[in-house]
């Protein structure tokens, strides 16, 4: 059986399009925290910058990250986010969930919370 990449081995395959220049933060890190940010509901770049500063501590051990490594601005992931390949990363977390949940056609999965209030009857 292959060993099956972690999430953030799979972020750190995608090129870094940004100049060294500048460069405080890794492309893997921000993209990470947009998922995770995203996926807890903070949407834009200032709600990802609020996520990164209030989770920053948990998200440090969590992530591995040195104890001197900096919070990404919100100006950080506006400049990430207005360059970055969607369909790429989107491709890429797909195959990596995947990898790790079996989801059958027939299997509805619901995200927006429709089903589970009710509002929506006709599959």
């Amino acid at each position: 059986m292959p060993q099956t990449l972690n999430l953030i081995e799979h972020l750190q395959q995608i090129p870094d399009y940004r100049k060294g220049k500048g460069r405080r933060h890794s492309l893997w890190l921000v993209l990470m925290l947009v998922l995770l940010g995203s996926l807890c509901g903070y949407r834009g770049y200032r709600p990802l910058a609020d996520f990164s500063q209030l989770h920053w501590s948990s998200l440090c051990e969590l992530l591995e990250l040195p104890s001197q490594t900096r919070i990404p601005s919100y100006s950080t992931f506006r400049r990430v986010l207005q360059r970055v390949n969607f369909e790429g990363l989107i491709e890429l977390f797909n195959r990596w969930s995947q990898m790790l949940i079996e989801v059958n056609e027939p299997t509805w999965v619901a995200l927006d919370g429709k089903s589970i209030k009710s509002t929506l009857s006709n599959y």
